[in-house]
């Protein structure tokens, strides 16, 4: 079984291109932050790119722009090539295959995010 979902934000605006039998095809990196912090009291962010076709990929490229959150839904996919002077390589991404946005896009638009954690409360201003 081979089923994965992730959410994060759009790092840049997707790319969109068309396969030769006329299929859409958009491509991005979303930004995941790790569920824990490290240490140093910093949290670790993945890259993931991501690919997604058919009618999709033509939504990702007319609706969704950077900074956006989205659940992706889909398969990981490890593709093997080799390079021009011969060295195997593998590159592993997000065969997406729904996306759905999880924000309004005004809201990026005003630069509007969710706080990343709770302000603490002044007891003193409590009135019980």
């Amino acid at each position: 079984m081979n089923n994965v979902v992730i959410v994060g934000r759009l790092t840049k605006d997707p790319e969109l291109r068309y396969l030769t039998s006329g299929t859409a095809v958009a491509t991005f990196t979303m930004a995941i932050d790790r569920d824990y912090k490290n240490k140093d009291g910093s949290i670790t962010t993945d890259f993931i790119p991501v690919e997604i076709m058919g009618k999709p990929a033509e939504f990702v490229a007319n609706y969704i722009t950077k900074g956006r959150l989205v659940g992706v839904q889909g398969s990981i996919r490890v593709d093997r090539y080799e390079t021009a002077d011969g060295e195997k390589r593998t590159f592993t991404k997000v065969a997406g295959r729904n996306i759905q946005a999880l924000e309004s896009k005004s809201k990026v638009e005003q630069g509007e995010q969710a706080p990343a954690e709770f302000a603490a409360v002044n007891d003193d201003d409590v009135p019980f």
